[in-house]
Formats: structure tokens, C-alpha cells, sequence
């Protein structure tokens, strides 16, 4: 719909959403292109302040209402809006599995295969306790019996191909450490891609499970490791750091300083300049977990 109403903005299309989310989105597919925006739009707000509301314990009680400004108005949230992404639903259900009993936490973190770039470190913290890893398994069997249900057996055998190809992109923005390096070796072979994907999603699982037990601290982990390792991560994909900015946010001044090295690193990314890994890499090591004896008990 969207290259029949523009085709000269939209010359290719190289879109890694699951076949599911075509299903999802067509009965705003069949609006005119204003209401349609329109509605999405809100959608994506609402998503985020939700996300927001769900991520609020995090932080310290007195940073909650600015990090909820943040939370809406940063760059990275501005442009998942305002090109109308999946992202914000996917940190909303990232947010709503700190909070829901394990078989839903772990259906949760399944709808991360909707940003499927995303999904591998979910995975692996909901796989490692069984009543999350079957929430997991059920979601994404859903996902994937839907998709098979919407393009056919010959549409999904084309989807791995599709994936792939997203795997050598490089565009202005790009957030992970795949592009970083893409950038300085080349990024069309993809042998080299494939092992460098490997490598580094395995280095992100040690990061993750190596750090702590305790299931809110490997999620937050997780969000922005799932960034970093990423074959293919832009700007709008920023949002998925936001519980980390949130767990940093225990004082004014480093609420401050975070959400405004986090502003100015974004639009600097969006510039060119590749900053934004390194800062991601900083917010997850110096991190506070003043949360883990809440969460104890998981």
C-alpha cells in the first residue's frame, strides 16, 4: 500500500517483519493513507507511554516524569512515529514481561519476532526458565503459523532471503556493532557477515547471562544488546535502550546526563557520525541494578 501511494519514495522495499504483521496491518491498509497514518501514529504514542508506565520502576520515583518526556519526545521515539514502525510495540512488550507471570512474560518477549533482529537474546533469557520458554515457543509458533497462513509455504521460503539481505545493508544511522564493522571491512560477502552475526550474538549472550540470574537485569540487558548485535539496527531501533536509561536514572544529575548524551549521540548517529554504539556500551556497563532484590525471588 505504502509503494502504491508513493512508489517514487519507496524504490525498494527490504521489509523483515514477519509475513504476520501483513495480516495485522491490513485493516489500516484499507483506509486512505491520512487516517491510516493517523491512527498508527497514536497507536505507536500510546505504546510508548505504556512502555513508559511499565518501565517506571526502574528508575528512581523521583526521575519517572521526566523520563516519560523522554521517553515520547527523544529522537529515536520521533522517528519510529513518525515513520510509523513497529518498534514502540515491540518495547511495550519488552516492558510488559518484567511485570507478567512467567508463561505471558515469556509470550512477551515471543512478539520480538516481529523486529526479528531483535529476537535471538530474548530468546535466550526467556529459554532459560521453563514456564517462560514455553510462553516463548507458543508465541513464536503463532507468529510463524500466521505468516505461513498469510504468504503460503513458496512466500516463506522467499523470507530467509529477505533476512539475509537485510544482514548486508548499511545505511546512514545504522546502530550495531555489525554496521561498525561493516563500515571498516566491507559489508557485501556474506560468509563474513554470517560469522561476524555469530560472534557477535554470542558475545552479547555471555554479556547477558554472565552479568546476573536475575530475570529484570538480563532483560534490560538484553534490550540493548539486542541493539549491538544486530545485523541491521537504525535509529528508530534506539527505543529498545530505553530500559536501560530508565535503570541509569537514580539521581537528577544522572538522569540529566544520560537523557541528554542519549539526545545528542542520537542525532549525532543520524548525522553520520558513530557514536551511538560506544554510548550504548557505556549505559550498559556502568549500569546500576539497584532492582534485583525486588526480583530476587524470580
Amino acid at each position: 500500500m505504502e509503494h502504491a501511494t508513493l512508489p517514487e519514495r519507496t524504490i525498494l522495499l527490504n521489509d523483515p517483519n514477519p509475513p504476520a504483521l501483513a495480516l495485522l496491518m491490513a485493516p489500516l491498509g484499507a483506509l486512505p493513507l491520512v487516517p491510516a497514518y493517523a491512527i498508527w501514529a497514536a497507536l505507536g504514542a500510546a505504546a510508548l507511554a505504556v512502555a513508559a508506565f511499565l518501565l517506571a520502576p526502574l528508575a528512581h520515583p523521583g526521575q519517572r516524569a521526566r523520563l516519560l518526556a523522554f521517553a515520547i519526545l527523544a529522537p529515536p521515539s520521533l522517528i519510529a512515529l513518525a515513520e510509523g514502525q513497529t518498534t514502540p510495540f515491540v518495547l511495550l512488550a519488552v516492558a510488559g514481561s518484567l511485570r507478567a507471570p512467567p508463561f505471558w512474560s515469556g509470550a512477551l518477549l515471543g512478539l520480538t519476532a516481529f523486529r526479528p533482529q531483535l529476537l535471538p537474546l530474548f530468546a535466550l533469557v526467556a529459554l532459560s526458565e521453563r514456564r517462560r520458554a514455553i510462553g516463548l515457543l507458543v508465541m513464536t509458533a503463532t507468529v510463524a503459523l500466521v505468516s505461513l497462513a498469510t504468504v503460503g509455504f513458496d512466500g516463506m521460503a522467499r523470507y530467509p532471503d529477505l533476512l539475509t539481505r537485510i544482514g548486508t545493508e548499511l545505511r546512514p544511522g545504522e546502530l550495531g556493532l555489525a554496521a561498525l564493522a561493516r563500515r571498516v571491512v566491507g559489508g557485501e560477502d556474506l560468509v563474513l557477515n554470517a560469522v561476524l552475526a555469530v560472534v557477535l550474538y554470542a558475545f552479547a549472550a555471555g554479556a547477558v547471562f554472565i552479568r546476573s540470574r536475575i530475570l529484570t537485569t538480563r532483560v534490560v540487558d538484553a534490550s540493548i544488546w539486542s541493539i549491538l548485535a544486530a545485523p541491521h539496527a537504525l535509529l528508530h531501533d534506539g527505543v529498545m535502550a530505553y530500559p536501560a536509561v530508565a535503570r541509569a536514572a537514580t539521581t537528577t544529575r544522572a538522569t540529566a546526563l544520560w537523557v541528554g548524551s542519549g539526545i545528542a549521540v542520537a542525532l549525532a548517529q543520524q548525522g553520520g557520525i558513530p557514536v551511538a554504539p560506544l554510548w550504548m556500551l557505556v549505559l550498559w556497563s556502568i549500569g546500576p541494578r539497584r532492582n534485583q532484590g525486588a526480583d530476587a525471588a524470580d
